[in-house]
């Protein structure tokens, strides 16, 4: 573990930059990366941001996308910076490259954590982008515009809208400050939430179909069949927070989304209302996550996974 500052001294005098978050990126992950990259840019540095999945269309419109780079450097003669993830599995290819780099600072706040990192900061706050805004302010490097709209996204994105446990005054405070930058909630909230492709409700219409009460009324579990994408022509990032619209249901403590994206690749979403820490229940099938959202990935199939899911989350209730 190493400190805000160390990391800082690192950043401020380290001169080329490899980039990586997890896989499926989600609003905290491509915002946060996408500022820090800016950030760097702008002290001049050399950055190289790599992603291996297509970047979801709700987020195509944030700043910094051209520093997305193919493949790797030739050399290893780079600092390596992982974003929203401490897993070396959940980076994926880039895990290969990242393993010859001598230094990989790693930016997370996920209770449950890897061990990828030689600088490692990892603080369970509201989002990860909160940890990019410390670090830049303890630079002292400038926020920009652009900076300040991925940082916004990605706080906005991964506390719900300001909704859910995590949100505390600490997040406003930074809220308000991305806002002077020039961060436009009103935009922003546009982008993350009336730009969907017409494929992410034809999922949806597939979730509700299938949708099931357990527990007496205290759990409730949906799924996906690979067939489904294929038929919606639909990506890995469609269904993203259909999890949390389950969890909505009146009632309902724990939600969990069942997601086939190919044959036996069994990808499963849990979220909770905070009675249940999903993040110690992810954690039992190598998973992981926050008390209130988190997750794991299956091989097998489809009809096993959710009866192993079922038999899980009425033996909560039981």
């Amino acid at each position: 573990m190493k400190t805000l500052e160390s990391i800082a001294h690192l950043l401020r005098e380290g001169k080329r930059f490899f980039l990586a978050t997890h896989l499926n990126p989600d609003g905290d992950a491509l915002g946060s990366m996408f500022a820090m990259a800016l950030a760097l840019r702008d002290q001049g540095k050399e950055v190289w941001c790599y992603l291996e999945e297509e970047i979801p269309a709700i987020y195509q419109w944030l700043p910094g996308q051209e520093l997305v780079r193919k493949g790797y450097p030739e050399d290893d003669a780079w600092i390596g910076l992982v974003l929203d993830c401490a897993e070396a599995k959940r980076v994926g290819q880039a895990a290969e490259f990242l393993g010859r780099l001598k230094e990989i600072v790693v930016l997370d706040h996920h209770e449950v954590t890897g061990t990828l990192g030689t600088y490692r900061l990892i603080e369970p706050i509201y989002a990860t982008g909160g940890l990019v805004f410390r670090l830049l302010n303890q630079l002292s490097w400038p926020i920009t515009k652009e900076i300040a709209e991925n940082l916004y996204t990605a706080i906005f994105s991964d506390t719900g809208g300001f909704r859910f446990s995590q949100t505390t005054a600490e997040t406003f405070e930074v809220a308000q400050a991305l806002v002077k930058a020039g961060a436009e909630p009103a935009k922003i909230a546009e982008f993350l939430y009336e730009h969907y492709p017409f494929s992410r409700f034809c999922l949806l219409r597939r979730v509700l179909d299938r949708l099931e009460l357990m527990a007496g009324g205290k759990a409730s579990v949906s799924f996906l069949r690979h067939e489904d994408f294929k038929e919606c022509q639909a990506s890995k990032a469609d269904p993203d927070d259909f999890a949390n619209f389950l969890r909505s249901i009146d009632g309902v403590e724990i939600s969990a989304l069942v997601k086939e994206y190919h044959p036996e690749e069994i990808s499963v979403s849990l979220r909770s209302r905070g009675k249940i820490n999903v993040a110690r229940l992810a954690l039992e099938f190598g998973g992981g996550g926050h008390a209130c959202a988190a997750g794991f990935k299956l091989r097998g199939e489809l009809s096993r996974v959710l009866n192993l899911v079922r038999e899980r989350l009425e033996a909560l209730f039981s």
